[in-house]
């Protein structure tokens, strides 16, 4: 992954900036090829996850069958930073792992949202109540190339205000804290790697594109 270019940071405003990111794509020496899929099966599907069964034939006759692909809405996730400096986390049960983890405001793109940006602001005013006029888009990766298609959107919500009340779903519970960037950026606080990726990706647009001040 590298960042580079003279276009890399165009200002948008007083003080927005646009974050752009280039994924390079190393071209292999194998000749690999992408498998031939020969039929597929939906075994499950519901409003939140479409599970399919691929039976998929490689380059080299090799059969594979099945292989699961889990089929996800495309997700968002939300760096917020007050303009006092502080991040706003978040805590709850996260029921995948049975522990209570602490992370950044996220969820899943619906499609009534006006794009990955209408979901990390309406994300980020439900789980916490706060809201930014500042939000800079950071870039897009795959969540989990494995068998997952959908994509992860992070975002940087600069100078965010508390302006309402959290609007969770009835079976959300969810704790916001206010911590110190760089407490954040030097103790283990995120244990989810989505979150991770959006706390470096904030990094390196602060180092890049805004050395002087994270506010």
């Amino acid at each position: 992954m590298s960042i580079s270019g003279p276009g890399f940071c165009r200002k948008l405003g007083p003080s927005q900036m646009r974050f752009q990111l280039s994924i390079g794509v190393r071209r292999s020496s194998l000749m690999i090829k992408p498998w031939e899929v020969l039929s597929s099966k939906i075994e499950l599907e519901d409003r939140w996850i479409k599970v399919r069964a691929d039976d998929c034939q490689r380059s080299d006759g090799l059969i594979i069958k099945p292989y699961y692909v889990l089929e996800y809405a495309d997700w968002v996730c939300v760096l917020a930073i007050t303009p006092d400096g502080n991040v706003v986390l978040t805590t709850e049960y996260r029921h995948g792992v049975r522990s209570i983890v602490t992370g950044l405001p996220s969820g899943v793109v619906d499609k009534e949202d006006s794009g990955p940006e209408g979901t990390a602001r309406r994300e980020l005013l439900e789980e916490t109540g706060y809201t930014s006029e500042h939000m800079v888009p950071l870039g897009s990766l795959y969540a989990n190339c494995t068998n997952q298609p959908n994509l992860v959107h992070y975002f940087l919500a600069r100078d965010a205000e508390l302006t309402g009340t959290p609007a969770l779903d009835a079976n959300e519970q969810i704790d916001v804290e206010l911590v110190p960037w760089e407490q954040v950026r030097s103790t283990p606080f995120l244990r989810q790697s989505h979150h991770v990726a959006c706390l470096h990706l904030a990094e390196k647009y602060f180092d890049v594109c805004s050395p002087a001040t994270i506010v």
